[in-house]
C-alpha cells in the first residue's frame, strides 16, 4: 500500500463559495483532497460513485499541475491516487485502461514528481511499490500467454529494489539526523543566554500571523523504526517475485539474489525486527523467500528433489504447531503445492529427453512425493479455515479445490497413482464442495473476483463429474471472455486432465 502524504489544513470560513475556481496550487490540493474524501466515503457502499469523485480529484490534480508545474504536493497526490486506484479490484471496471495502463500512468506520475524532488522517502517507497506490482502484472500475464508478453518483469523488479535502496539510505540518515537533534537542542539550550527580557513584539513569529482560508503546511513525520522495517519487508517480497522468475536464468542470476540479501537486508531485518515487535511479519517473509529461492535453485538443477523438499519444510519449521498462524499456515501451503508443481514440471523435462533408466520407479516415487506434499498443503488450508483470526477465507477454499484436483490429477496417466486413481469421485466431490463454499463467501463479502473464480471452477467440476453442462454454459453466457481464461488457468495449472476438456466445449 503506498505512504499518505498528510496534509494539516487550517479551518476555512463558510462563507467562501464552494464553486470558487482554484487560484493557487494549495486551493488546488484543496479541492483534490476532499474529492478523495469524498471518494473514501463511498468506497465501501457505492463504488461506481466513489470512482467519479476519485476521478474527479485526479482531473483536479492535473489542472493544478498544468498551472503549478512544480508542486511537489500536488505531484505527490496525483502519483499516489493513481497506484492505490489500480490496486482496488471494485472500483477498476469504473476506471479507464487496463490494470497495466493504469499502473503505467501512476509509474510515470512518480518519475515526474520524483524531476521535483528525490528527498522524499515516501515518495521513493511508493515508486518501488509501483514498480513491483507492475513486475508482478506483466510476470503473470507472460505466464498466462505463454512468454507472449515481450517486456521483461526482471527490469521493473531490479528498478524497485534500486529505488527501496535509496529510500533506505535517505530513511537511514534522516532516522539519524532526528535522533541527533534532540541532543544538539540540549546542547544548544545549555549555551544560550537568557532572552526571557527581549521583547519581540515588533517581530512577531510567521506562525503567530493570520492565515488565509486556505493555508496548508506539509506534516513532515520524523521517520521511524516502523517505515524502515516497511521498506525492508518491501524489499524481500521484491526479492521473492524476483525468484519466480528465475527459473531458467542460470546461477549467476540467483547468485546475485542470495547476495543481495545477505549483504543489505539479513542483518537489517534482524535489526528492525526485534526494535519493532514486528518479529512475526519478517519470519514470515523470510520463510517465504527461501522457498521462493529454493524453488527457483531446483527449477535451475541447482538442487535435487530431497534437498529442495528439506528446504521447504525446514522454512516454517519456527512456527509452532501448538499455537496456528492462519497466514503462515496459508504461505506453507502455497510452498507445497508451488513444490509438487515444480517437480511436476522437471520431471516432465526429463521425460521429454527420453526414456530414463528406472523410469517406472522415478514416477511411482515422484507420485507419493506430490500426492505427500498435496495433502500437507490441504491439511493446512483445513486447519487455517477454522481460525478465528483468518483472512480471505474465500480465497483459502478456493485453494482447496485446486489441492483436491491437483490430488486427482496425480491418476493420470503416465503417472496412474493408485490412490488417486481409487479416490478421483470423491476428490472431485470435495473440490466442488469447496469451490461452492468459496463463492458464496466471496458473494457475502463483495468480492467479485473471487465470486467469479469460484463459481467458474465448480461449474466446470459439475461437467466434468455428472456431465451436466447447464450451469457452466451459464457462466459461459455471463462472462464467456473470463470464464475462458479461468479454465484456461486451470488447465495450465494441471487442475484438469487431457480427457476432462473434451468432456465439454467452449
Amino acid at each position: 500500500m503506498s505512504k499518505q502524504k498528510h496534509f494539516l489544513r487550517s479551518p476555512r470560513k463558510s462563507t467562501k463559495p464552494k464553486d470558487t475556481i482554484p487560484q493557487t496550487a494549495n486551493e488546488f490540493l484543496a479541492v483534490g483532497v476532499d474529492l478523495e474524501e469524498a471518494g473514501e466515503k463511498w468506497r465501501a457502499g457505492d463504488a461506481q460513485k466513489s470512482a467519479r469523485f476519485f476521478l474527479r480529484a485526479l482531473d483536479n490534480y492535473e489542472k493544478g499541475l498544468q498551472h503549478f508545474h512544480g508542486s511537489f504536493d500536488l505531484a505527490y497526490n496525483r502519483a499516489r491516487l493513481q497506484y492505490e486506484l489500480a490496486q482496488q479490484p471494485r472500483l477498476l471496471r469504473y476506471l479507464p485502461g487496463a490494470t497495466f495502463d493504469l499502473l503505467t500512468t501512476a509509474l510515470n506520475s512518480h518519475r515526474y514528481a520524483l524531476e521535483i524532488s528525490r528527498e522524499n522517502p515516501d515518495l521513493l517507497f511508493n515508486t518501488g511499490q509501483v514498480l513491483t506490482s507492475l513486475g508482478e502484472l506483466i510476470s503473470e500475464e507472460q505466464h498466462r500467454h505463454n512468454d507472449a508478453v515481450v517486456v521483461d518483469p526482471l527490469g521493473s523488479f531490479q528498478e524497485a529494489l534500486t529505488i527501496f535502496q535509496q529510500c533506505l539510505s535517505l530513511q537511514e540518515l534522516q532516522f539519524s539526523q532526528s535522533h541527533m537533534a534532540p541532543q544538539q537542542s540540549v546542547e544548544a539550550d545549555s549555551n544560550a543566554t537568557d532572552t526571557t527580557s527581549k521583547d519581540f513584539s515588533e517581530h512577531p513569529h510567521p506562525l503567530s500571523q493570520p492565515l488565509d482560508e486556505d493555508t496548508w503546511a506539509t506534516i513532515v513525520e520524523p521517520v521511524t523504526e516502523q517505515a524502515l522495517m516497511d521498506t525492508l519487508l518491501a524489499q524481500i517480497e521484491t526479492l521473492t517475485s524476483i525468484c519466480g522468475l528465475s527459473s531458467n536464468r542460470g546461477i549467476s542470476d540467483l547468485n546475485w539474489i542470495d547476495e543481495y540479501y545477505r549483504n543489505f537486508l539479513h542483518e537489517k531485518l534482524l535489526r528492525f525486527a526485534k526494535e519493532t515487535g514486528r518479529h512475526h511479519e519478517a519470519t514470515l517473509a523470510k520463510a517465504k523467500y527461501w522457498c521462493a529461492l529454493a524453488d527457483a535453485r531446483f527449477t535451475a538443477t541447482m538442487l535435487d528433489i530431497p534437498t529442495y523438499e528439506k528446504e521447504v519444510m525446514g522454512a516454517y519449521e519456527i512456527f509452532p504447531d501448538s499455537d496456528p498462524d492462519p497466514q503462515a499456515l496459508c504461505d506453507r501451503a502455497d510452498a507445497e503445492i508451488v513444490f509438487a508443481a515444480s517437480v511436476q514440471k522437471v520431471w516432465k523435462q526429463v521425460m521429454n529427453r527420453g526414456p530414463v533408466e528406472g523410469m517406472p520407479e522415478d514416477v511411482a516415487r515422484l507420485s507419493i512425493v506430490r500426492w505427500k506434499h498435496l495433502t500437507k498443503a490441504l491439511d493446512n488450508l483445513t486447519l487455517a479455515a477454522k481460525l478465528p483470526k483468518v483472512k480471505n477465507l474465500p480465497r483459502i477454499h478456493l485453494r482447496r479445490g485446486d489441492c483436491e484436483l491437483l490430488r486427482r490429477r496425480l491418476g493420470a496417466a503416465p503417472l496412474n497413482y493408485d490412490i488417486a486413481l481409487k479416490s478421483a469421485s470423491t476428490l472431485l466431490k470435495n473440490a466442488e464442495i469447496y469451490y461452492r463454499g468459496a463463492a458464496r463467501l466471496a458473494q457475502a463479502e463483495a468480492a467479485a473476483d473471487e465470486e467469479t473464480e469460484a463459481s467458474v471452477k465448480e461449474a466446470v467440476v459439475i461437467a466434468v463429474s455428472t456431465g451436466e453442462h447447464s450451469k457452466l454454459d451459464k457462466r459461459l453466457d455471463l462472462q464467456r471472455a473470463r470464464a475462458q481464461e479461468i479454465i484456461q488457468d486451470m488447465t495450465e495449472e494441471g487442475l484438469l486432465w487431457d480427457k476432462d476438456m473434451k468432456s465439454f466445449s467452449l
